[in-house]
């Protein structure tokens, strides 16, 4: 039997790399190759009425086998410093505002064959009314690796400022984006409530700060679930199309989530 361990470990990282590449990606709704083309403007992102310290949580199936957990938690509306980034004849500075915030927390444990493990909390503040992001505070922790990563998005100067800190190394760096700069967490966890069918067919153009993505409102359609009956949900996609999302027309919150995945295919579900 001890031949087979080396194999059976190949085997198991291969899996995992496959699932966690394509978990981000999904999430990403992206299409690295392509930059989206222009259509519709962005949606304007309305939260649902979250009551605070409410959370929801999702299971992450790769192939029909349950490998990890993602859990989302809203917590409230806070008045948070924030930095913001001025340029004033070529040279950058600083000032401290006080911004009232809606604050969520995201974390994942994603675990292949009981050997390899990765677990993630992502913390994100967004402005009250854009639901727009300010800064997202991450952490992730790979094979007893932790790294972490701080996010400030400057809105109005269009600049994302990422600082990068792994084995006790800090990188920094400063990308220019098109504002409005979303982040991939709010949009995949917010939708606008007066979304109708009217939308239908229609694209939509987001900025993320290393990436231009586009969703497309595909379809409504009644789905039968367990227990609950049939109940009418609009799908996304992306364009091309990597993923699928099942979104309830009663709630604003996703349901399912399915992601192709080389070797087969990724499903996150609300539980």
């Amino acid at each position: 039997m001890q031949i087979y361990k080396p194999k059976i470990k190949i085997v198991a990282l291969t899996i995992f790399i496959i699932v966690i590449s394509s978990l981000w990606q999904g999430f990403c709704f992206s299409n690295p190759n392509k930059e989206a083309k222009p259509k519709d403007v962005a949606l304007e992102l309305r939260t649902s009425p979250f009551k605070i310290g409410e959370k929801f949580l999702y299971r992450v199936d790769f192939n029909g086998i349950k490998v990890g957990t993602i859990e989302l938690e809203y917590q409230g509306r806070k008045k948070i410093d924030t930095s913001t980034l001025l340029s004033v004849n070529g040279e950058r500075s600083r000032t401290i505002d006080k911004l009232w915030q809606d604050v969520i927390r995201v974390t994942s444990n994603v675990k292949t064959l009981k050997l390899f493990q990765i677990e993630s909390e992502e913390v994100v503040y967004m402005d009250k009314d854009t639901y727009l992001p300010l800064k997202v505070q991450r952490k992730v922790k790979f094979l007893g690796r932790e790294e972490s990563i701080l996010e400030e998005y400057q809105q109005k100067e269009g600049w994302v400022k990422i600082i990068q800190t792994k084995d006790k190394t800090t990188e920094e760096r400063l990308i220019k984006v098109n504002p409005p700069i979303h982040n991939i967490l709010i949009l995949y966890f917010l939708y606008p409530l007066d979304l109708k069918d009217e939308a239908i067919g229609k694209t939509y153009e987001f900025n993320l700060p290393t990436r231009k993505i586009s969703v497309r409102l595909k379809e409504a359609r009644k789905i039968s679930r367990y227990g609950k009956g049939r109940e009418e949900f609009y799908i996304w996609e992306g364009s091309p199309r990597r993923f699928e999302v099942w979104l309830k027309k009663t709630e604003r919150l996703p349901l399912r989530v399915e992601i192709p995945a080389f070797l087969g295919r990724i499903v996150i579900t609300k539980i």
